[in-house]
């Protein structure tokens, strides 16, 4: 394989790399030839992650380190576990770590806010922020935001959590054009449902809703965490040279066509028998508009 499409000694940083999407992307860089530093809260599902992937591809290529990125700390920790591991050099950066409590607006609590805030958006700009003196000293680097259709598309995952997908991915075109002076890539990924234990636990009254979903989407299933590992995994290649400033949708074609189907987040709002919506009491009541020949 030509080396455009591979990532032969790239030092990448994936943080929420225990589980699910962020996992998939540890795979897949090892697939291709990077050393990975992996990273989440829980130590212990870290090293479950890594002790299959360490015989395979190599203990050097393969380091872990428990820590919160939504937290100074955490933050500080990585950097210097990278700079220890890579001599203070770094080519990729992949702000996967993210959470959602699915809740309508007017049942959210103000620390239910903060909570997916700090996790989502404000960790992804400050890990953005700490890396950067080592992203600076290489000359392929890029970040790979992992945002979310439901920061493009409105598409029942709740308000708070589209609101900051949405961030993420502004966050990232603005990046991509004042670190562009840097030789800095930024691109983010709009990924769509894919069979991760946050979805499992997200149907696990109603599973019948993946069906559903299924039917609502143009390719006519869910996606797979290595669909969009393969995406994240080609913006930071060298064929991915001159892309930044983009976000790329991992969706099935459902962006293009609008979300049709349940929303698997709970609301309390729902469309009355008759098909329209609920009206409030003191509402005046519908106007007919007149019909012009």
């Amino acid at each position: 394989m030509s080396s455009r499409w591979r990532l032969d000694g790239y030092r990448v940083i994936v943080t929420g790399g225990s589980k699910g999407l962020g996992l998939a992307c540890v795979v897949e860089f090892l697939s291709l030839g990077a050393s990975v530093l992996l990273t989440a809260r829980g130590e212990a599902d870290l090293l479950v992650a890594a002790e299959p992937l360490a015989k395979e591809h190599g203990a050097e290529r393969v380091h872990v380190l428990a820590a919160d990125v939504a937290t100074v700390e955490g933050r500080e920790a990585l950097v210097a576990k990278a700079i220890a591991l890579w001599g203070g050099t770094l080519d990729g950066l992949v702000n996967n770590v993210g959470t959602n409590i699915r809740k309508p607006v007017a049942e959210s609590t103000d620390a239910e806010y903060e909570t997916m805030v700090s996790t989502n958006q404000t960790s992804a700009y400050y890990m953005c922020k700490a890396c950067l003196p080592l992203l600076r000293k290489s000359e392929r680097a890029s970040i790979v935001n992992v945002a979310s259709l439901a920061g493009l598309r409105s598409s029942g995952t709740g308000v708070i959590y589209a609101m900051t997908k949405a961030a993420m991915i502004h966050m990232s075109e603005a990046m991509a054009c004042e670190w562009a002076a840097y030789g800095i890539r930024v691109n983010a990924v709009a990924p769509w449902m894919a069979r991760t234990p946050l979805l499992e636990a997200a149907v696990a009254k109603d599973p019948s809703q993946l069906d559903k979903v299924c039917e609502a989407t143009p390719l006519g299933s869910l996606g797979e965490p290595s669909d969009t590992a393969g995406a994240v995994a080609f913006l930071c290649m060298p064929a991915a040279a001159y892309v930044t400033g983009q976000c790329l949708a991992i969706d099935g074609g459902v962006a293009a066509q609008g979300y049709r189907g349940p929303c698997i987040a709970a609301h309390s709002e729902k469309p009355s028998a008759n098909g329209g919506r609920k009206r409030m009491p003191d509402a005046p009541p519908p106007q007919s508009t007149p019909t012009v020949d």
